[in-house]
């Protein structure tokens, strides 16, 4: 499976610290092609954080309710552990995604 950057997708998120696991929403950052990929949470509850995007086109992203992507908190994912595709960042939410990641992460 390759996966596009602004790719929404549905994963089992194990947990670390306990024993676990939850379904959660993801976006996509970078699929370099082997097993694993870039991928930031998508929540309902939003923090008001800094490098936290507000979906504005949800729906189209396959989303059922109003969501935020936490661009922060990165982490690198088994391809093994996507449940399915859910839809894909709206161009419009796709252009925010990239200027707060870089703002975010691109040195000056």
């Amino acid at each position: 499976m390759n996966l596009l950057p602004g790719d929404v997708i549905l994963i089992q998120i194990h947990f670390h610290q306990a024993s676990g696991s939850k379904v959660r929403p993801a976006a996509v950052l970078l699929d370099s092609g082997d097993d694993d990929f870039v991928a930031v949470p998508i929540t309902s509850r939003a923090r008001h954080a800094e490098f936290e995007l507000a979906i504005c086109d949800w729906q189209a992203a396959g989303l059922n309710v109003p969501s935020v992507v936490r661009l922060h908190k990165p982490g690198v994912l088994s391809k093994k552990e996507i449940l399915r595709p859910l839809g894909r960042l709206s161009e419009a939410d796709k252009g925010q995604f990239f200027n707060l990641l870089c703002r975010a992460y691109c040195l000056k």
